[in-house]
């Protein structure tokens, strides 16, 4: 049953995204818009769960996580807040190395050495990738950039 109900929130949480998608503009005269990609993946999200739906439903009983699993997931949900609120103060990069690397130490367990350097890496070819290659606008932090 547990299965069958998410099956039912992927559809919803889709359509809610096709939904919102067109206030970001789908075409414009020169190109896909901002709103394109968001409204092909909350189909893609609802397609997906229809087809779940579809599928017939295994008996086995669900598996729910430990107290570690949850912890782990509160601390990407807590990372994920702390990028929403310190972004727009502190730009891309100065957001996203530290509590990427703080979640890489404490949901993957590796050392913090090996944290650092990952998030250091990820983020500056992230940043290079969307600043120069897709020409996009990242914010930008006191230290302009």
């Amino acid at each position: 049953m547990a299965e069958r109900v998410l099956n039912v929130v992927w559809i919803v949480l889709g359509l809610a995204i096709v939904a919102v998608a067109p206030r970001y503009t789908i075409m414009t005269a020169n190109g896909p818009g901002g709103g394109l990609v968001p409204m092909l993946a909350g189909l893609v999200v609802a397609c997906c769960g229809f087809l779940l739906l579809l599928r017939p439903s295994e008996s086995a009983p669900v598996e729910w996580p430990s107290r570690n699993g949850w912890l782990r997931i509160a601390a990407i949900l807590a990372g994920l807040a702390a990028i929403t609120l310190l972004m727009p103060r502190l730009g891309f990069v100065l957001t996203v190395i530290p509590i990427v690397a703080v979640l890489i130490q404490v949901v993957e367990r590796k050392s913090w050495w090996s944290a650092l350097l990952t998030s250091v890496i990820a983020t500056l070819a992230i940043y290079f990738l969307f600043t120069r290659l897709l020409a996009s606008a990242l914010p930008r932090g006191p230290l302009s950039f």
